[in-house]
């Protein structure tokens, strides 16, 4: 685990050329401490990622870990298995060493979300 002395981390977001984010296709570095999630962070730093409920239960904000570790102390609907699938909520997710993360993974996150019966199920998949 990589810290640096003032308990920051860097997070470098990827944001889909596919994202419906005005930042599609971009890559941004925030420099985020360790009791600011990654959701806050970015939006201070004018990465505007899209999120809804922000206590970890909508999965609206799902992102890729793609290095790095996060912790999600608050995250009402998160599990081993979700992390085990690479899978974070940006709105609970706090980083413990330098990270990057694909954002915008919603709609992956709800069908990997129904494959393993796992709520919301397959409720909320369009047809």
């Amino acid at each position: 685990m990589t810290q640096s002395s003032d308990d920051t981390w860097t997070v470098t977001i990827v944001v889909p050329e596919e994202s419906a984010l005005d930042e599609a296709g971009e890559t941004h570095k925030v420099e985020i401490s360790e009791d600011e999630t990654i959701l806050a962070a970015a939006r201070s730093a004018g990465v505007w990622l899209t999120a809804d409920c922000q206590q970890g239960w909508c999965i609206t904000c799902a992102a890729r870990l793609v290095d790095g570790d996060v912790v999600h102390p608050n995250a009402r609907r998160y599990d081993t298995e979700d992390r085990e699938a690479g899978y974070i909520l940006t709105c609970t997710a706090k980083p413990r060493a330098d990270s990057t993360v694909v954002v915008e993974q919603y709609d992956e996150f709800l069908e990997y979300r129904a494959a393993n019966n796992k709520p919301p199920g397959s409720s909320k998949l369009s047809d």
